[in-house]
């Protein structure tokens, strides 16, 4: 055999093959694989150079490199018997003893006597063999036999015999099944199981089926038993028969070719990133299959068309000067379709699936979206508040608020998709595609002729849906959008019904990502608190605690908060998702802390960002560094203090009356920075009171005796940090990130 497919010193080659398991399932049930066995090694002081998992929908790989042929030899100190039982009244050794050192694999003379506590060895005493001349004296109730165990080592090709069985039943599948006589519980029915260390066999049984050398290729094309050496002698043979095992080779294979064949289809392959990791999770021979579908069917909506080619066949579109071609790519587990039954199968279900979607956007056009707004009347938002007619009617009023406040002009446009958003929700095309909600609306209204700003700003409304996603296009679609978001925030939260932990059943979490990215990134001038206020205001008793005055009893639970309280939580909940986005962004944590704890402007998010942006830009200036630990002792300082006046007269010290006209200095700056939204320049006038505030520390006794001058120099200091609150918390700077 050549050496390259010699298997290397340490390596582990474990493939479990099995009937096809769910894509969804295997990359999790690799990882748990992984992760528990790399944990046993590890307790047992077995280190893996390398561990690599794989998996195809028939196969479960483990490749570990670089681990031990053996644990290594160890000592260990073992407590035995109470001296008091290990001993007659004249002194000889019971047979406890003997049994003990048998067990222990050392002779009695070996043996000690200890002082344990808690079942661990605090001292030493005396050997055993002395214990004749110790035994006028009577041993203490904490008095052990004791010995050390020398433990040899196992071969790791028992550990692992041991281990993975174990490891293997364990595994945490979604679901489970039985076959046979009962066999199981497991994912699926077990077909083999490849295992082997520096090129032997892991013996070991798995549901009735022992390990081996051996696997087989693909189930229908090369289903043949074979054995295999090693990892690249095991590799080069399923290669040999077009086997790839790593899924993401899978998908850069897939890539390739469906880019190869859309190209040579006159197009370019329109990609999709989740939907080549499902394929390639769904197969093993990384085929590309292309199908065609008839022409007139183009004049569907490219989102149609894409949505239904993707969830119903899991298919790619292929596009050309910006329109869809009537053709589709998606994985065939085989290399080949010589006859062409592969083609033929998918051409049906895609014909068939899009004449459905044809004939769905037809009756739906039959029926223009404003006479369809009745129908939102049946379709229930939430239990307590209420349909979506109702919610529709709100988040009208509140865009057209929100839309005022920041100077939309266009508030006709408001209204008209505020009345329109959600309409679609009782289309067929959205029954039959519930990801094109809202996409759907937006269609129909631009086909209906509404305005450029109303159909966007419907087919825009679930905009951004992710960390990615653009924000919705224009005014009116950020209004609407956020009005949308805003009711649904208020709402659960005024019923009480807010995330805990990784539950959010409502998607709230994503609905106020979405706030907070539109806030940041859109054109607007937003008074976001005054909109929590008016949708407050607008869901009224849907979210107050009723009170049945005849039974004295609420018809709400307890735990609905007040709306105070409510308000309280959803402004932090809010200010928690813009922690995280600009954490995302690259801001440091205690830049993030200092622009939160910015004076006013809970919610004004894009000052918030602006002032994380200009502690970034400006920390690394030595004078600044020199400001941000004097506010810290400044925070000290005052932390506590009533809020007192500073008196002038009273500022007997050069210092005190050095730091005073600085401090009148900054309020002049910082009234202009406000004014003008310049927080680089706000802060930046801040360096200035780095030297007088050093002078005022050194010569200054702030804690004076005399209560009058204490009290005026808080307030100088209190002053001043008053002004700086306006721009940033700069206690909350870390001085040295490194330290």
């Amino acid at each position: 055999m050549d050496s390259a497919t010699q298997p290397q010193a340490g390596e582990l080659l474990l493939e479990v093959r099995a009937e096809e398991i769910p894509a969804r399932m295997l990359p999790g049930a690799m990882q748990e694989l992984g992760t528990r066995l790399f944990e046993e090694l590890m307790a047992r002081g077995l280190s893996p150079a390398s561990m690599d998992t794989a998996f195809t929908p028939r196969r479960l790989v483990l490749i570990l490199r670089g681990l031990p042929a053996k644990e290594k030899d160890r000592t260990e100190e073992v407590l035995g018997p109470p001296v008091k039982n290990s001993f007659d009244g004249e002194g000889r050794p019971t047979p406890a003893v003997a049994a003990f050192a048998k067990k222990c694999g050392v002779e009695e003379s070996d043996l000690r006597v200890v002082e344990a506590a808690k079942g661990k060895i605090v001292r030493t005493l005396y050997g055993l063999a002395e214990h004749s001349s110790k035994r006028a004296a009577a041993p203490g109730g904490g008095e052990y036999l004791a010995a050390t165990k020398k433990i040899v080592g196992r071969e790791t090709v028992d550990l692992l015999a041991e281990l993975l069985p174990k490891i293997l039943t364990g595994i945490a599948w979604a679901k489970t099944m039985r076959w046979g006589a009962g066999t199981g519980p497991w994912v699926r029915p077990v077909h083999g199981v490849l295992a082997l260390f520096d090129g032997a066999v892991v013996p070991f049984d798995l549901f009735g089926i022992s390990s081996g050398d051996e696997t087989a290729g693909h189930a229908t094309l090369s289903p043949a038993i074979f054995s295999v050496k090693g990892l690249e002698d095991y590799l080069a043979a399923l290669a040999r028969r077009g086997i790839v095992v790593f899924p993401a080779e899978r998908k850069r294979l897939l890539a390739e070719r469906m880019a190869e064949r859309a190209c040579a289809l006159g197009g370019t392959l329109v990609e999709d990133s989740a939907l080549l990791e499902k394929l390639a999770a769904i197969c093993e021979i990384p085929g590309v299959m292309e199908g065609s579908f008839a022409a007139e069917l183009t004049v569907l909506p490219r989102e149609v068309l894409a949505t239904s080619l993707r969830d119903h066949q899991s298919a790619l579109t292929v596009e050309k000067d910006g329109a869809l071609l009537p053709v589709f790519l998606t994985v065939m587990d085989r290399p080949d379709d010589p006859a062409g039954r592969v083609r033929a199968g998918n051409e049906w279900v895609v014909a068939a699936r899009l004449a459905d979607a044809k004939f769905f956007f037809e009756k739906d056009r039959a029926t223009p979206l404003a006479e369809r707004r009745a129908g939102l009347a049946s379709l229930t938002f939430q239990e307590k508040l209420g349909s979506y007619a109702e919610k529709s009617a709100r988040l009208v009023v509140l865009a057209e608020a929100i839309a005022r406040a920041a100077g939309v002009a266009d508030l006709a446009s408001v209204r008209a998709a505020g009345e329109l958003l959600k309409v679609d929700l009782g289309t067929d095309m959205v029954k039959e595609f519930t990801d094109l909600q809202g996409v759907v609306g937006g269609l129909y209204a631009r086909v209906e002729g509404a305005p450029e700003a109303v159909w966007q700003a419907i087919y825009d409304q679930y905009r951004p849906a992710g960390s990615a996603d653009a924000i919705p296009r224009g005014a009116v679609g950020q209004v609407t959008a956020l009005a949308d978001r805003i009711d649904s925030l208020v709402g659960f939260f005024g019923l009480g019904l807010i995330p805990t932990g990784s539950k959010d059943p409502f998607g709230l979490r994503r609905a106020a990502l979405g706030v907070v990215r539109i806030a940041l990134e859109g054109a607007l001038e937003l008074d976001l608190l005054a909109a929590l206020g008016t949708a407050f205001d607008l869901l009224g008793e849907k979210i107050r605690t009723r009170v049945d005055v005849a039974a004295g009893t609420s018809a709400i639970p307890s735990k609905q908060p007040s709306r105070d309280k409510a308000m309280e939580l959803l402004v932090e909940f809010l200010r928690d998702r813009l922690t995280h986005v600009l954490g995302e962004r690259g801001f440091a944590y205690d830049e993030i802390a200092a622009a939160m704890g910015a004076k006013g402007g809970a919610l004004d998010f894009r000052g918030i960002a602006a002032r994380a942006a200009a502690l970034q830009s400006l920390r690394q200036d030595p004078s600044f560094a020199a400001v941000a630990q004097a506010a810290k002792r400044i925070a000290n300082i005052t932390k506590g203090s009533e809020t007192y006046s500073f008196d002038p007269a009273l500022a007997a010290m050069e210092a005190e009356r050095a730091l005073a006209s600085s401090a009148a200095e900054l309020r002049v700056q910082v009234a202009k920075a406000r004014e003008g939204r310049d927080i680089v320049g706000g802060l930046t006038s801040v360096r200035a009171l780095a030297l007088p505030l050093e002078r005022f520390f050194v010569d200054v006794l702030v804690m004076d005796p005399d209560l009058q001058q204490k009290q005026n120099r808080i307030a100088l200091l209190q002053s001043i940090q008053t002004e700086i609150l306006w721009l940033a918390d700069l206690s909350q700077v870390v001085i040295d990130r490194s330290a």
